[in-house]
């Protein structure tokens, strides 16, 4: 039996998460739109395919956390650590990533369209 909580699939959207302690969760197809995850732990959760539209991670730990396919339009990544983070296939448009820690592992697929020059990854990441 796991500590970790089972978010998977939840509504869980305007839902006020800051400072949470969501380490290794399962938040897998979960409804996150507009909830705030200000410095939340979120490492090595599961993201996949979440719907995170407009939530703010700011300062939040999402290292080695799962975020491929997930929808992250317009959300506030600023000053978040996403080292080792999986963002393959991951929508992003709009998404604010300044300061963001982008040591990334994964990016293959993901969109950042409408991501400003300096909000946008490097082209060697």
């Amino acid at each position: 039996m796991t500590n970790e909580p089972n978010l998977a699939k939840k509504d869980l959207s305007h839902v006020n998460l800051a400072t949470a302690n969501l380490a290794g969760a399962d938040l897998h197809d979960a409804r996150l739109r507009d909830a705030t995850l200000t410095e939340a732990n979120l490492e090595g959760a599961d993201l996949t395919e979440t719907d995170l539209t407009g939530a703010n991670l700011g300062g939040a730990s999402l290292r080695h956390a799962s975020a491929a396919h997930a929808n992250l339009e317009g959300a506030d990544l600023r000053d978040a650590d996403l080292e080792g983070a999986n963002l393959r296939g991951a929508h992003m448009a709009g998404a604010k990533l300044r300061d963001a820690d982008r040591a990334i592992a994964e990016l293959a697929g993901a969109d950042f369209t409408e991501c400003g020059a300096e909000e946008a990854p490097a082209s060697d990441q």
